[in-house]
């Protein structure tokens, strides 16, 4: 039987019964016992080629989703470690900033009762001083007194005044010579036994000239010798004043030193140390 005998109507799949295949079209690779399938011969290789096609592209497609994928845990890693470092280096600041302003409160503290120690130590030093330099100056606005009086009994009360106010002075002397406002004390009791002084010598000119009967100089003398006196009383009552400014100048609250710039305030984020308290430095040393 020869090919195009052999040729018979078949029906092919969907399509309607007699349709036929030419001669022309069918493959030379034909295997017998096969004659049912091979009528769709030609379209099984296009079919194979698009699923090949088909997974190379998926193949392609998920190995190039992969790299992206990877690309992106990367980047995402990156940026997990990047936050993770900047936590950590702002809980670094932070506890160094704790750290910093810890030490600043313990060296406050300490300054603090320091500059209070040294505070009361030279306010008790600086009362009993003026204590012995206000019973100086009351001997001597007492030895004025008697001046004016001028009454020869009272001549050995005035060496004993006298003496006194020198020996409260000298006793007081030595704690004001070191206190920074000590010089204002001894200038002013100096000041005052030096107008006393002066009254003294006036009153015992006055006296001459009242024995020498000089009546238009001793008129003059005797308005020179208020005038003299009004200092006296003035001079003490000036330097009595003086002692109690500065007992009172010192008797004041000690002021705690300013808190230091936080570790962000600083150049560079370095921590800033606090110094020692200012008001110490104003604190004279013991003697």
């Amino acid at each position: 039987m020869d090919a195009a005998a052999a040729w018979s109507p078949v029906r092919r799949p969907g399509g309607s019964a007699g349709a036929k295949l030419p001669p022309s079209r069918w493959h030379g690779t034909f295997v017998p016992g096969s004659w049912g399938i091979g009528v769709e011969a030609e379209g099984v290789p296009e079919g194979y080629a698009s699923v090949v096609d088909g997974l190379q592209a998926a193949l392609i497609g998920g190995f190039v989703g992969a790299l992206v994928i990877s690309a992106l845990n990367l980047v995402l890693d990156w940026q997990r470690g990047r936050r993770s470092a900047d936590d950590n280096q702002r809980q670094r600041a932070h506890d160094l900033e704790v750290l910093v302003l810890e030490q600043y409160h313990q060296m406050q503290q300490a300054a603090t009762q320091d500059a209070v120690r040294l505070r009361d130590a030279r306010i008790a030093r600086l009362h009993d001083d003026a204590r012995e330099l206000a019973r100086a100056l009351f001997d001597l606005e007492r030895l004025a007194l008697l001046m004016q009086w001028g009454r020869s009994a009272d001549g050995p009360e005035l060496e004993r005044l006298e003496l006194s106010a020198h020996a409260h002075f000298e006793s007081a002397r030595a704690g004001l010579t070191l206190d920074p406002d000590g010089a204002r004390l001894t200038a002013s009791f100096e000041s005052l036994t030096r107008e006393i002084a002066q009254y003294q010598s006036m009153i015992q000119s006055h006296r001459v000239l009242v024995e020498a009967r000089a009546v238009e100089q001793v008129v003059e003398h005797a308005d020179q010798l208020e005038v003299q006196r009004a200092k006296v009383v003035e001079g003490t009552k000036a330097a009595v004043s003086e002692t109690m400014d500065v007992l009172r100048s010192v008797a004041v609250p000690i002021e705690a030193p300013k808190a230091p710039l936080s570790v962000s305030q600083t150049p560079g984020g370095e921590a800033a140390l606090p110094h020692a308290a200012r008001s110490m430095e104003l604190i004279a040393n013991p003697p």
